[in-house]
């Protein structure tokens, strides 16, 4: 299962991560690749990360994954940029995307759900559920595809 993710997100409160970087947010984007790098099961899905919201855009033209999982705070373009150029300006309703943030303001809730995303995951995140909340997502949004996705589940 093909699967994009972009990084460039918050996940992390810690300025430096293990003196990976001298820029904060540098520091947070590591942590937070390697965060799901190590937990979304390789099993099961294909990845690639995006550092921003206009590197996300361009992973998406070229890869067309099946899930996206979004943050809302990138550099760049923001998550709900993203969002939108993908579901108005590229007509793309089939894409299965899924908020990740550190938000849950009602009015980001609301905006995305307009766009009608798949998904709103508010951090932190459980590790060891990750892969099963993204497959069980992914099958409400595709229930033709139920069993497939029911099969890879054991690979969790």
């Amino acid at each position: 299962m093909m699967f994009a993710l972009t990084s460039g997100d918050h996940y992390s409160t810690c300025g430096r991560c293990h003196g990976q970087s001298e820029n904060p947010d540098r520091g947070r984007q590591q942590f937070s690749r390697k965060f799901y790098d190590n937990y979304i099961s390789d099993k099961v899905f294909d990845k690639r990360f995006a550092e921003n919201g206009r590197q996300a855009l361009d992973i998406y033209a070229e890869w067309r994954p099946d899930i996206i999982l979004l943050d809302l705070m990138m550099p760049v373009m923001s998550g709900q940029e993203v969002l939108q150029q993908i579901r108005e300006a590229r007509k793309d309703l089939a894409t299965t995307i899924i908020i990740s943030s550190l938000s849950s303001h009602k009015d980001d809730v609301t905006i995305c759900a307009h766009y009608g995303v798949q998904g709103y995951l508010v951090k932190p995140l459980n590790p060891k559920e990750i892969s099963r909340i993204l497959l069980q997502l992914y099958k409400q949004a595709n229930p033709r595809k139920a069993a497939d996705i029911v099969a890879l589940m054991q690979y969790l």
